[in-house]
């Protein structure tokens, strides 16, 4: 809605404690319920364990999906021919910074399902995803199961983790993946009151299992081949004319980033189109809320803080059209000098990125890029070299 204030900036000791899930007795939480109609969620009775054993389930009607692979209307697969939807779970995390670095090395986007108390940890890596053109996506407060959560629980854990991340980059993420792909019938109806869409993945085939490796289960090469001899099997059986796929890694450790580092360039080799989840899904407002194109985010100078400042308007949108996703780009800051070597230095590289992001669009091809966005970021760092000039 056009005239906003700037999202809320908050030092991360107001959010709650990492790791644990968030108490339903604070004001926001309390807050955010009021705005939630559950009394039609289903009468499902709670599961045991993090996450439940299958064997454990209390429902067996409950359309748990991955217990019972029962994704009702739950993502599972991008429709398109030979698409890879490619996605990390569990970030943000001190490996990720040499993922985005690789990724950005093979123009390759992703979505990146968060955890909300990584995000408040780490908000500068989520900035530079959104900035990389990733997409960004929930993946709850604190990983825990969430069929064994209480209505309310699911609405801290959610609510907190949008918020975060909004207080980050200016955008209400609109996509979830349960963690442990842990749900059934009665989470569902709760994350739909607040506007998420359910991403799962592809079953079996295409879940990489490298979460396996750090329990010693198996090896980063044991899951590199199993993952190759999947991406073998759908591309010679043809079995890509019958749509595309979504992948489950993670983001997590030196062995998972081994992983991806291998798996990507073999999908590339065998001349699979690789995409963000949204993008995949032709969703052109991957997001709940949008920045407007000439309101782009800038890096807040409190280092105490340690968050995004945006400048005012965010647009409210729930909108799905058949375009190309919107992929944002910062807006270029540059500081006034008092020296006029480094003057000319800042105008020289504000002058080398507008041609270097000319160059990325060119190569890229026009989809992947939005013009309006792209145009507002170059015209303000041509203003910003004119008042380096002044």
């Amino acid at each position: 809605m056009a005239g906003a204030s700037a999202p809320q900036v908050r030092p991360a000791t107001l959010y709650p404690p990492p790791g644990s899930v968030p108490p339903t007795n604070s004001s926001e939480v309390q807050h955010w319920l009021k705005e939630l109609d559950l009394s039609g969620a289903p009468d499902i009775c709670l599961n045991q364990g993090n996450p439940p054993q299958c064997d454990s389930i209390v429902d067996p009607n409950s359309c748990h999906w991955s217990c019972h692979n029962c994704a009702a209307d739950d993502v599972v697969a991008c429709p398109d021919l030979n698409i890879w939807g490619l996605s990390f779970d569990d970030g943000p995390t001190n490996i990720t910074p040499d993922l985005l670095e690789f990724l950005q090395e093979h123009q390759v986007r992703a979505s990146f399902f968060l955890i909300g108390g990584n995000v408040v940890l780490r908000p500068d890596i989520v900035y530079e995803m959104l900035t990389q053109g990733h997409h960004i996506a929930s993946h709850t407060w604190s990983h825990k199961a969430l069929t064994t959560l209480t209505n309310e629980e699911i609405v801290a854990e959610v609510k907190w983790t949008e918020k975060a991340i909004e207080d980050t980059i200016g955008y209400r993420v609109k996509y979830l993946r349960p963690p442990y792909g842990d749900i059934d019938d009665r989470v569902r109806f709760v994350l739909k009151k607040m506007g998420y869409i359910v991403v799962d993945w592809g079953g079996d085939t295409f879940d990489v299992q490298d979460w396996r490796i750090s329990g010693g289960q198996v090896t980063p090469s044991q899951v590199i081949i199993n993952f190759e001899a999947a991406l073998d099997t759908h591309v010679e059986s043809h079995s890509y004319s019958r749509g595309g796929f979504i992948s489950l890694e993670h983001d997590v450790t030196v062995d998972t980033f081994a992983v991806a580092k291998e798996l990507i360039p073999y999908g590339l080799s065998k001349k699979i189109d690789i995409q963000p989840i949204a993008k995949c899904l032709h969703d052109a407002h991957p997001y709940q809320t949008t920045l407007s194109a000439e309101h782009m985010p800038v890096k807040s100078n409190n280092s105490s803080v340690n968050r995004v400042t945006h400048r005012p308007t965010i647009i409210t949108t729930t909108t799905t059209s058949t375009a190309t996703p919107i992929k944002s780009l910062a807006t270029v800051q540059a500081h006034k000098s008092k020296n006029s070597t480094q003057e000319r230095a800042e105008s020289d590289r504000m002058a080398a990125k507008i041609a270097r992001s000319a160059s990325a669009i060119s190569s890229a091809g026009a989809a992947d890029y939005d013009p309006v966005t792209w145009l507002g970021a170059a015209l303000g760092s041509l203003l910003t070299m004119a008042m380096v000039w002044m």
